[in-house]
């Protein structure tokens, strides 16, 4: 158990050093092949936890993170990029430095409110609560930053990897049909946007958040 616990904090680190890469990037390609790095780490987090624990359905979440996160949603994501022909976020709220200068306090914050806490039943990893409450908040900055539709998608999606990082965690995984209806509710999130916006593109030529604001009467 201590091997296993030592590699799920590892894979914890890597996962926020992700996130945290992704406000430093302002390519949208290669924001999505973060979060698609994200899912590979955070299957991995459930194969040593299945492993470790003997909790059975830990492999189906293992198997579904793979499917839907790292092959099913950024296929979606990629395709929403190719059709609008869109590649970077040109204009973000805030300047790179200033936004890693937040999501640095951000992530401090998160290790000194989490870093205290003791859940019962839980796998005993002493990063992994500090680093989902990390991407909750990295992803919030991204949403509340980001001016392009897809961007506020990455954002969303790395908050929902911190809270499924908690329910792995915390609960040694959710009840399966629970974990299945959440990677359904992801997917279909994704596809709304997407179709969304390309159609918004198709009609106004643009996906910036800023600008659709502007249609409201």
């Amino acid at each position: 158990m201590t091997e296993a616990t030592a590699i799920v904090d590892a894979l914890s680190i890597a996962l926020l050093a992700l996130a945290l890469a992704s406000v430093a990037m302002r390519g949208l390609v290669a924001g999505v092949w973060l979060l698609v790095a994200q899912s590979v780490l955070l299957s991995l987090v459930a194969v040593t936890i299945a492993i470790a624990s003997g909790v059975d359905h830990m492999w189906a979440a293992a198997v579904l993170t793979l499917a839907v996160r790292a092959v099913a949603v950024p296929a979606v994501l990629l395709l929403v990029l190719r059709t609008v022909a869109l590649r970077r976020e040109m204009r973000p709220l805030l300047p790179t430095r200033s936004a890693l200068l937040i999501a640095t306090g951000l992530t401090l914050a998160a290790f000194s409110a989490a870093g205290r806490l003791e859940l019962s039943d839980a796998f005993p990893a002493r990063q992994a609560l500090p680093v989902s409450l990390s991407l909750t908040f990295v992803g919030v900055l991204l949403m509340a930053t980001r001016r392009k539709a897809v961007s506020q998608l990455i954002g969303l999606i790395v908050i929902e990897n911190g809270i499924f990082l908690t329910g792995l965690i915390a609960t040694l995984g959710l009840p399966l049909f629970v974990e299945i209806g959440v990677f359904f509710d992801l997917l279909v999130a994704v596809g709304v946007t997407a179709v969304l916006t390309m159609r918004i593109n198709e009609h106004f030529d643009t996906v910036n958040t800023d600008q659709l604001r502007r249609l409201r009467g």
